[in-house]
């Protein structure tokens, strides 16, 4: 059995994917099928822009997604428009990302893979360890636009549906330009690298931190101080309106509501405030 490496870097945990999937599509042991969905994944990563999100964004990330996410029946969803993907192709990784399967002893690591198309945000899961795996789709701003393949358990869809929503709160996060910044991750001789051997741009590579420093706590404190809260955020929720507002609609009682998409209010400079609702999926079916 291969024995697991854990990636360093975005960089690394890329050309580990390149490798594996060019020897899928290139060798006649796999079946069609296989060797198509490996020749698709090598195009979409020559094309990505790859995001590595530090530990303090992930947690955001997960927070969003308890936040705005559980308790909700996913045919009842509507995912604002901060979900979409910053760029057509984009690839997101988080050191010690994994997933486990019934059939291994071990958790392997991935990087989610999202692909925007005209029918929504496709969603994958690529590994140097495994074919990639559809996981589903989504598209912003259409209620109940969230679909995913319907095979196997219930659990199995389940899985898939939160796979599908975490990628859509990593671009809600990644959609904050006041709370994140992107440094190039690695130094130029590692990506001119990448891009010798994989045929990757230089500069599609990018490390997502907070903007968190004493300059931001002080600038925050004087210039802004109704921000100087911990980070928080606040469900999408219906409001009392008038008939000729904006996105308002006449609900059964007759009367008329505004849809308030969900925000962030505060900055992580003064810490991060969860949710305090259990994280669930309502029915991922």
């Amino acid at each position: 059995m291969t024995k697991v490496r854990e990636p360093t870097s975005i960089i690394e945990m890329a050309e580990l994917c390149r490798l594996s999937n060019t020897h899928l599509a290139s060798s006649d042991r796999f079946d069609p099928n296989t060797r198509q969905t490996a020749r698709g994944v090598l195009e979409a990563l020559s094309s990505a822009d790859f995001y590595e999100l530090d530990e303090g964004v992930t947690k955001a990330s997960d927070m969003m997604f308890e936040a705005q996410f559980s308790g909700r029946e996913t045919d009842k969803l509507t995912l604002d428009a901060d979900c979409r993907l910053p760029s057509t192709v984009c690839a997101f990784w988080a050191p010690g990302t994994k997933v486990r399967f019934a059939q291994r002893d071990e958790a392997l690591p991935f990087l989610y893979l999202a692909i925007r198309e005209e029918a929504g945000t496709f969603v994958y899961l690529v590994s140097p360890y495994f074919g990639a795996l559809v996981q589903g789709s989504y598209m912003p701003e259409v209620e109940g636009a969230i679909y995913g393949p319907d095979e196997g358990e219930e659990e199995d869809k389940y899985e898939r549906v939160a796979h599908v929503l975490s990628v859509a709160a990593m671009c809600s996060i990644l959609n904050q330009p006041s709370f994140t910044k992107r440094e190039p991750v690695g130094s130029r001789q590692e990506r001119r690298a990448a891009q010798r051997s994989g045929g990757y741009a230089t500069d599609a590579w990018h490390k997502v931190t907070w903007n968190i420093g004493e300059e931001v706590k002080a600038k925050l404190a004087r210039d802004e101080p109704v921000r100087c809260m911990p980070l928080h955020y606040t469900r999408g929720h219906w409001r009392r309106a008038q008939e000729g507002w904006t996105k308002v609609t006449q609900r059964k009682d007759g009367l008329w509501y505004q849809w308030i998409d969900g925000y962030w209010s505060g900055h992580p400079a003064f810490g991060i405030k969860k949710s305090y609702h259990a994280p669930k999926i309502g029915d991922a079916a």
